[in-house]
């Protein structure tokens, strides 16, 4: 399998990131694309292993740097450590991932999904972006920048549109892999 389809999405907090990828999700999931999901914990502190008590605590604890652990309905990969994100997307390429959504890591250049709660604040997310798949609004634009844009606009509540336009995106780059592939 090559490369998988590639798509962030960025915002500032409770712009509605993990929203989004969920509905995505969805809709990715009736077509059988496989999808990872990888998020940037942007706050600074540990994430939580939710493991107290269990062995993959002792395990990291007793100074193991990964751990994983696995069953006939899931597995979980924990490392004492951030895992920078261009690892991470190496990582989920070996698992053979369709499409990999990534929430956040606005400083990184990948085809994007800009999720916009003011226009005038929120502008660098647009100024710094190096291919922006479609800017979705809370609120009406004032028409600054983004008019100019070549890139679709969708309201929040335009739902039908957003969607419709960013799974076109990913199927359309999924199958020009596929059919790469089979040359």
């Amino acid at each position: 399998m090559g490369s998988p389809v590639i798509l962030q999405v960025v915002g500032y907090q409770n712009s509605g990131k993990t929203t989004l990828i969920s509905k995505l999700l969805k809709e990715l999931g009736k077509r059988y694309i496989q999808v990872g999901v990888i998020k940037h914990h942007g706050h600074g502190d540990r994430v939580d292993f939710n493991d107290a008590g269990k062995d993959t605590e002792q395990h990291r604890n007793a100074g193991a740097y990964i751990t994983c652990v696995t069953s006939s309905n899931n597995s979980i990969l924990t490392m004492d450590s951030e895992l920078p994100l261009n690892k991470a997307i190496a990582l989920y390429e070996t698992l053979e991932m369709d499409c990999i959504l990534i929430e956040g890591y606005k400083h990184h250049p990948f085809p994007r999904v800009v999720l916009l709660r003011n226009e005038i604040e929120d502008m660098d997310l647009v100024l710094n972006s190096h291919e922006v798949i479609a800017a979705i609004h809370s609120k009406k634009p004032e028409g600054t920048i983004l008019q100019k844009s070549n890139s679709p606009q969708f309201m929040r509540d335009d739902e039908e549109g957003w969607i419709n336009c960013l799974i076109t995106y990913i199927t359309q780059q999924y199958r020009r892999r596929v059919d790469h592939e089979n040359v």
